[in-house]
């Protein structure tokens, strides 16, 4: 309990949020405990069910972009929407300075599918056309340009 607890308090950074987190979570599992193999460490399958969950709840709350305003850079990770990436408006002038440099160092092919896919809104398959490239290479472009866009930001930061 103390572990899902304190996963879901570091994610959520609200005692109140990560108590009711912990609850739903343990009701999760139980019914998803027949997905457990018994061959992995119990330890392991319980602290991602609970990064999953916490991670699953800010996207649905909206509270990744509340998070990043306050330049909360070390509590991203490397799953897909806690990224810097997922604060794109829709209006560039309403980027942040740096993110908006960072944006342009990019390569030109992870900036066209981070673009299309977090400012047009457009799913993997959309843009895989557009570009003519395949999905699993759009997949690849987004992953990494949102990896180089976090360390560009930890380092414009910094100094």
């Amino acid at each position: 309990m103390h572990l899902v607890y304190g996963v879901c308090l570091k994610y959520l950074k609200n005692r109140s949020d990560a108590q009711d987190a912990v609850i739903e979570i343990f009701e999760k599992l139980s019914v998803d405990i027949d997905k457990f193999d018994i061959d992995k460490e119990f330890r392991t399958w319980l602290y991602v069910v609970t990064k999953n969950f916490c991670l699953m709840k800010l996207r649905h709350d909206g509270s990744v972009n509340r998070a990043f305003e306050k330049t909360s850079l070390n509590f991203m990770e490397n799953d897909t929407f806690v990224h810097p990436i997922d604060e794109i408006e829709e209006d560039s002038m309403n980027l942040s300075p740096i993110l908006a440099e960072c944006l342009k160092r990019l390569k030109e092919q992870q900036r066209l599918s981070i673009e299309l896919f977090y400012y047009k809104k457009m799913c993997y398959k959309e843009i895989a056309t557009q570009l003519t490239l395949s999905e699993k290479q759009i997949k690849t472009d987004i992953q990494n340009g949102k990896r180089n866009l976090k360390i560009c930001i930890e380092e414009s930061s910094k100094s």
